[in-house]
């Protein structure tokens, strides 16, 4: 599969009868816990959702994305949406995972789902 544009999106723009899947309901480690790293996380997924999320943690990455559940749920651009219409729309808990799951790989660093949870308990950005 080539390369998968991600476009972030409001998450209050999805409803049930938005087209595509939401990946968050596909899989994915609700249990992320400090020493696990983004390989544990995919794992919970089958294998044909690999390459939607990984273009999701790209984008990530690359858009530097620091933020917890709230900033998820409420700014204008924090729902990820991969070309093809599946998007991620998360609860508090699930964002946390996920950010977790990305910055723990790719900072070496341990994080769990807590971190990410909310702004107001994000660690001190470093290294990115």
């Amino acid at each position: 599969m080539s390369h998968l544009t991600v476009t972030w999106h409001c998450y209050d723009s999805f409803s049930e009868n938005h087209p595509g899947f939401n990946l968050d309901n596909l899989g994915g480690s609700y249990s992320f816990k400090e020493g696990m790293r983004w390989p544990d996380y995919i794992a919970g997924y089958a294998s044909e959702w690999y390459p939607y999320l990984e273009a999701i943690r790209q984008s990530i990455i690359e858009r530097g994305v620091w933020a917890g559940g709230d900033w998820h749920q409420y700014s204008d651009n924090g729902a990820p949406v991969v070309a093809g219409g599946h998007f991620m729309v998360c609860s508090f808990r699930s964002w946390g995972d996920l950010m977790a799951a990305v910055w723990s790989s790719e900072l070496n660093r341990d994080f769990s789902y807590i971190d990410f949870y909310m702004d107001g308990r994000l660690p001190t950005k470093a290294n990115i």
